[in-house]
């Protein structure tokens, strides 16, 4: 059964995850504003708040506050808990952008600033 409330989209860029002392790389598969997952082979405790830092470029990155609520062989699920404005401008139009329904996005951005406020 498919829980996921904001739509996802496939993303291929470098991520680092940190948790208390430790710092490791993955690769995004998907993204959406309230969730991303991470292929990596690093196991991490669940339930724990984590900083991701999104690498779109040398110069741009998404930083994410947020907590890891899945491991699988594959990777990580996170749960996006707050972020930056800037990096939510820079979600949004990246779901936008693949989603292609600006409606849609609009009412999840609306939801997850809800979320961020609360």
């Amino acid at each position: 059964m498919e829980r996921r409330v904001f739509t996802r989209v496939p993303l291929s860029e470098w991520a680092t995850v940190s948790y208390e002392n430790q710092v490791f790389g993955g690769l995004v598969e998907n993204i959406s504003l309230r969730g991303l997952f991470v292929q990596t082979n690093q196991e991490l405790p669940l339930n724990i708040p984590v900083e991701v830092l999104v690498h779109h470029s040398i110069d741009n990155s998404t930083n994410l506050n947020a907590t890891a609520v899945r491991y699988d062989k594959t990777g990580l699920g996170m749960r996006i808990n707050r972020m930056d404005i800037h990096s939510l401008i820079h979600l949004r139009g990246l779901v936008e952008e693949q989603c292609k329904d600006p409606a849609l996005v609009m009412q999840e951005t609306k939801k997850m600033v809800g979320y961020m406020l609360a």
